[in-house]
């Protein structure tokens, strides 16, 4: 019998939570190393895994012949530690967003080639199952040649939503701060642009206004509203961010509403809602032909399409699925759109990717 893939995982903050579902109880993989600076939360993680090695120094853990490292480390490390982990012969999958600029891009999907490894850029919302169906609608032809896409997002009221350790905003503050990205258009947004890409490819041009707030948690960017031309179909995009820190969000997950519209020239697909619960209505709905179908018997558990991105990545490890999903290259394209959207918001002009 082969032996199971060895993950391991360096960065052991609230998302850990989410990515180590896709692990658990799998028959041809196992948690067999964790890596954390915080010597508290180490040891709470090393409690909860205990047939895992557990260790401070990620140089350490590299030499712990491991098959597959998750990297959950803020975005400034995630060049550093990907190039090394594919230098130990390691597959990586590095979670969103993949870098902070192109170049360490480059050099990561570089890395990858050299190392003869994978290289999978962790976004779980193309597999989110909602939005799955509705590309696959799309795609049927279910609302004819598409038109326009419409997505929303709100931050809300965090103390309402599921706890999250202080620790793991401040550096994104920080970030933002010094006007290397922020909290919403570049961190959680990065979401919003991988389905943009994923449902209607590569975009043509671009225009964002996006402001800067200041509030006691720290720096956000937002409100935002971007707009873009895809190139092929020519579908018209908009994304509105909005910042709501004194609204009550009914939430499982994090303080984040997302909505999505997906206009064509014979119907309209809406899904109603990710990682929230805000609304009251159907996930998925079609307008077509002046009537309304409800799509009600889909999984709707936000969290479940974590362990779905996982499962796809290790059926491509294991030669099952011959197309990887998510690749280096698909998440340095969503890098090149909001390096795209920083340049027309200074520059208060059009731009191109």
């Amino acid at each position: 019998m082969a032996r199971k893939l060895r993950v391991g995982f360096v960065g052991l903050g609230r998302v850990f939570d989410l990515n180590v579902r896709g692990y658990a109880g799998h028959p041809e993989a196992e948690i067999a190393a964790l890596c954390e600076a915080d010597p508290a939360l180490l040891a709470q993680r090393a409690a909860e895994h205990p047939e895992a090695r557990a260790t401070a120094s990620f140089a350490e853990m590299l030499t712990w012949d491991l098959d597959l490292i998750e990297i959950l480390t803020p975005h400034p490390v995630h060049e550093a530690m990907t190039v090394a982990a594919l230098a130990a012969g390691a597959h990586v999958s590095v979670q969103k967003p993949m870098a902070m600029t192109l170049p360490e891009c480059d050099r990561m999907i570089a890395a990858s080639h050299a190392a003869g490894r994978r290289l999978k850029l962790f976004e779980n919302f193309v597999f989110y199952p909602p939005l799955m169906r509705a590309r696959d609608l799309l795609r049927d032809g279910a609302i004819g040649k598409p038109l326009h896409l419409r997505m929303k997002v709100v931050m809300a009221d965090r103390s309402q939503a599921w706890h999250v350790p202080p620790a793991s905003s401040v550096w994104r503050h920080a970030l933002a701060a010094e006007g290397r990205g922020g909290p919403m258009v570049f961190d959680h947004g990065h979401h919003m642009m991988a389905v943009a890409l994923w449902l209607f490819g590569d975009v043509r041009d671009g225009y964002a206004c996006i402001e800067r707030t200041e509030s006691p948690a720290g720096i956000y960017d937002a409100p935002a509203t971007l707009t873009w031309r895809h190139q092929n179909p020519p579908v018209h995009g908009m994304w509105d961010v909005s910042l709501a820190l004194n609204m009550t969000l009914r939430t499982d997950y994090y303080a984040d509403a997302e909505r999505f519209e997906i206009q064509g020239e014979e119907g309209i697909l809406t899904v109603t809602r990710c990682s929230d619960r805000m609304l009251d209505e159907p996930v998925l709905t079609l307008y077509r032909g002046g009537e309304v179908r409800s799509f009600h018997n889909i999984d709707s558990d936000w969290a479940n399409s974590f362990p779905r991105s996982t499962k796809h990545f290790l059926d491509v490890l294991a030669g099952r699925e011959p197309q990887q999903i998510l690749t280096g290259e698909e998440g340095r394209r969503v890098i090149a759109l909001y390096d795209m959207f920083m340049r027309s918001n200074a520059e208060k002009r059009v731009q191109s990717p």
